[in-house]
């Protein structure tokens, strides 16, 4: 029969040994001022990186573009190839000047080729600073459109009229179907994909850690003889329990406690923002100030986190920590007790986060491809659930499933913590020189050494 009130006592005390020390409470505090911190940079430094480009064409061949009589100026012989831009206008010449003088009159791009640009498909792009991704993507794009004009007008049996009547580009719009024959929008399944894998690396981060912490603390209390103490008052199964749950606990706390922080460093950030306090500093915004949710939905980078339904995420995260740990941290604290160092722990406990490290690498193809069938199977398997579901959580999953997933995961929970604590009852006290997976094996089936 356990104890419930010795059981506490051991938790308060893992609890309190661990979260009031300053490393801990600076590491709580630091990483959600440096999570926002690092999108504040990202989104503050794109805005006011984001430059006007003036592209300086220099068509030497004279395929693409064409004197204007009534202004002398060279002017594109299609203008429709050429679609208005924000932040990116073309001017055109036959012969560009020296790049010293170009570059004073306000270009930041020269496009140059020659007349074997139709049978190569390449030429240069130059610049002082980079244009960037986005920009250079658009270059490429109407050049190659204006160039496919061109070998259209070079055609003796096609006209640029006729031709753009024959082409064909397919926009195939993502829609799920239900069982009901009603269909809903879909799409976005590997930006959700990546959303989890996210959240199951951190997972994985945490219940590596934590259950290394289990283990070293495990250790040093059997070679300091902290521990004979210790079950002079508690039975070693109940020890275990709240060695493991009182870790937990520090580890949910710093969770709980960066979800908390994180929410209000974002909340102060995007009132900064949004009330125009950084404006000087952010050219280009025009007289309209940006607000911080449109200025992330522009920016390749920071518009994936507004797809991520937080709350869901969260409590999902938390949950399958809960179980998790309680597999793995049971796991670790009965290895601890059967070995006499660390290092020699550290040895044992490889095949046991082997199936976490298989379902690291397994999620990472979420990013590419979610719905994979082999992350149903290992979403079931509680050896790997708890990094694998997440994904799926975040790609979109049936309520039962997560229920069933999680509920077989806590009822494993429940028997290796059994099993651990009558490993951990003959070894916590053992000091000879035998370790390893027989005698550990031995002390599960209620054999002493």
């Amino acid at each position: 029969m356990m104890r419930g009130s010795l059981i506490g006592a051991v938790i308060a005390r893992e609890w309190r040994t661990r979260v009031v020390k300053r490393s801990f409470l600076i590491g709580t505090l630091l990483m959600p001022i440096l999570a926002v911190g690092v999108l504040a940079g990202t989104v503050l430094i794109t805005q006011a990186t984001d430059t006007t480009n003036v592209v300086l064409v220099e068509d030497a061949p004279g395929l693409i573009s064409r004197v204007d009589p009534a202004t002398g100026q060279q002017v594109p012989r299609c203008p429709g190839c050429f679609p208005e831009r924000d932040k990116l206008t073309y001017r055109f010449t036959r012969e560009a000047p020296a790049d010293s003088i170009w570059l004073e009159e306000g270009f930041t791009v020269l496009v140059e080729y020659d007349g074997s640009v139709l049978q190569n498909r390449a030429g240069y792009l130059v610049y002082d600073k980079s244009p960037g991704m986005t920009a250079k993507r658009n270059i490429e794009r109407d050049l190659s459109k204006a160039m496919e004009h061109a070998r259209v007008l070079e055609s003796t049996e096609l006209d640029w009229q006729a031709y753009q009547r024959l082409k064909f580009e397919l926009n195939l719009i993502d829609r799920e179907a239900n069982g009901d024959m009603a269909r809903t929008d879909g799409g976005g399944e590997e930006v959700r994909g990546f959303i989890g894998f996210f959240f199951s690396a951190l997972l994985f981060l945490v219940l590596s850690v934590y259950g290394g912490m289990i283990l070293r603390s495990v250790v040093e209390e059997k070679s300091n003889r902290v521990v004979e103490v210790l079950i002079a008052a508690v039975r070693p199964e109940e020890l275990l329990l709240g060695k493991v749950i009182g870790m937990g606990a520090v580890a949910l706390t710093q969770l709980v406690a960066w979800s908390v922080l994180s929410t209000l460093a974002f909340s102060a950030f995007q009132f900064v923002f949004d009330s125009g306090a950084l404006g000087a500093s952010l050219p280009g915004q025009g007289e309209v100030p940006t607000d911080l949710l449109t200025a992330m939905a522009e920016n390749e980078i920071t518009s994936i986190l507004l797809d991520i339904n937080w709350t869901l995420m969260a409590l999902s995260t938390i949950g399958y920590f809960i179980g998790g740990y309680l597999l793995y941290g049971s796991i670790y604290a009965a290895v601890g007790g059967s070995v006499q160092s660390e290092q020699e722990g550290q040895g044992m406990v490889i095949p046991i986060i082997m199936p976490l490290m298989f379902a690291y690498i397994i999620g990472s193809g979420a990013m590419s491809n979610p719905e994979m069938g082999a992350l149903t199977w290992l979403s079931w398997f509680p050896l790997t659930s708890p990094v694998i579901m997440l994904v799926r959580v975040a790609v979109g999953v049936a309520w039962w499933e997560v229920v069933l997933s999680w509920g077989l995961l806590m009822l494993s929970a429940r028997i290796v913590l059994g099993l651990a604590g009558r490993a951990y009852r003959f070894g916590v006290l053992h000091t000879g020189k035998s370790s390893g997976w027989s005698l550990l094996l031995q002390w599960i089936r209620g054999h002493g050494s």
